[in-house]
């Protein structure tokens, strides 16, 4: 009775693995993040926001594109979460980025920062920080991603927030499209051999 049991209950733990994104899927959200991430870095080095509370066409535009980047950076926390040591971090983060499209969607559908904003803005903030060092702390402590991929990830948070208006969205388009290439090739695992180092 004991192995028959164990024996049906042993593909529980594949089968939560495959509700995770997979490399690929997350690769593509990774191009879209990307991209965008890109277009808006350019736009705030060349344009930076002004001080006027009301939000103008272009920005409204802005907030959308990063909502969805935000989106993006949920599946791929989730993805590369399959090859940390714990998957809480993906959590944590994912619940931060997911959070903060809550104020800028709302910032962009009514052209102005509705008084809840600041609050909601500080907490999801603070999630996806510290859910991003925790993340890239258990991928490396893992060593199975390799490392130039999972470090940056304690910066992404910085540059998308604090080096937002000095075109940080640049820098992590930078991570992000490489980070593309390797899930989508199939080459975002370290190498197996011992004394390989990346």
């Amino acid at each position: 009775m004991t192995s028959t049991a164990s024996a049906r209950t042993a593909p529980a733990a594949p089968s939560l693995a495959r509700r995770r994104p997979s490399d690929r899927f997350a690769g593509w959200a990774a191009v879209l993040a990307g991209v965008f991430s890109v277009v808006m870095g350019t736009s705030q080095l060349i344009f930076p926001q002004d001080e006027d509370p009301a939000i103008d066409p272009r920005t409204r535009v802005l907030l959308v594109l990063f909502s969805v980047i935000l989106w993006a950076f949920a599946v791929i926390h989730f993805a590369l979460a399959r090859r940390a040591r714990s998957s809480w971090p993906a959590w944590v983060a994912s619940a931060g980025t997911v959070l903060l499209t809550v104020g800028t969607v709302t910032s962009a559908a009514n052209g102005i920062d509705l008084e809840f904003f600041p609050i909601v803005a500080m907490v999801a903030n603070a999630l996806w920080f510290i859910g991003s060092i925790a993340l890239a702390v258990s991928l490396l402590r893992a060593r199975r991603l390799r490392a130039s991929l999972a470090w940056p990830l304690i910066l992404v948070p910085v540059l998308s927030i604090i080096g937002s208006q000095m075109g940080g969205g640049i820098l992590v388009g930078a991570y992000l499209l490489p980070l593309a290439v390797a899930l989508l090739r199939g080459k975002a695992d370290r190498p197996s051999t011992g004394n390989a180092r990346s």
